[in-house]
């Protein structure tokens, strides 16, 4: 087994594994829809001061996937992920892809922009 395939294993097995710190969610692509096991981040700062006259830089949601899970091998801008509400979020997600990180480990990163269900 190669270094890259023990590392995407790692991270299927591990990070991305819903008993561990993943969750599932539903990718749509046009009319037709994928289950996934995704790592959602979501970070709170949005321009909040942090102290000491330190403002914190706002960010998007992110979303971590690995790319053998994707329809094709490929992110693509637009894809458009649901999130169940569940103990990590209360609330359920409806995430536009803005824009991703492709790096050769295997995990795609997408930013996204929640949108109304």
């Amino acid at each position: 087994m190669s270094f890259k395939e023990m590392l995407v294993d790692d991270v299927d097995s591990v990070f991305i594994n819903t008993a561990e710190f993943g969750e599932a969610a539903t990718l749509v692509r046009g009319k037709s829809t994928y289950t996934l096991n995704v790592l959602y981040d979501e970070l709170p700062l949005n321009g909040e001061n942090m102290g000491a006259g330190i403002d914190a830089i706002s960010h998007n949601p992110r979303l971590f996937v690995s790319a053998s899970a994707l329809p094709d091998g490929r992110p693509r801008k637009g894809d458009v992920f649901l999130i169940s509400a569940g103990e990590l979020h209360p609330v359920a997600k409806r995430l536009v892809a803005k824009d991703f990180e492709y790096p050769k480990d295997g995990v795609v990163v997408y930013y996204l922009k929640e949108t109304p269900a």
